[in-house]
This record gives structure tokens, C-alpha cells and sequence, in this order.
């Protein structure tokens, strides 16, 4: 398998908001200190435990 080139991975980390792509899958996020915090949409949560 091909892999991706160190410049691509480096350009997408500069280019993309960690916190903008979490939320256009629909997570809402609340700052918490440094943090963000949301729901983790993989298990049956109540209470925020996903963060970013």
C-alpha cells in the first residue's frame, strides 16, 4: 500500500481545523480549559468524553 507523502500530512495538519472537522460530523464541542470536549458518538455516553 502506497503511503502518503510526509509533505501531504504536513500540509493537511496546517490546513485543517482538528475542532472544525469533529464538528462537520456533527459532534458539538465546548471549550473546557485548553480543551474541547464533546460526546464520544462511539459508545453509549451521557457525559462528555471525547476530546480534542
Amino acid at each position: 500500500m502506497p503511503r502518503i507523502p510526509e509533505a501531504d500530512i504536513e500540509r493537511l495538519k496546517n490546513e485543517v481545523a482538528v475542532e472544525r472537522l469533529v464538528e462537520s460530523a456533527g459532534i458539538a464541542l465546548k471549550k473546557s480549559g485548553k480543551d474541547r470536549i464533546g460526546v464520544c458518538p462511539f459508545h453509549e455516553d451521557s457525559e462528555p468524553s471525547l476530546v480534542v
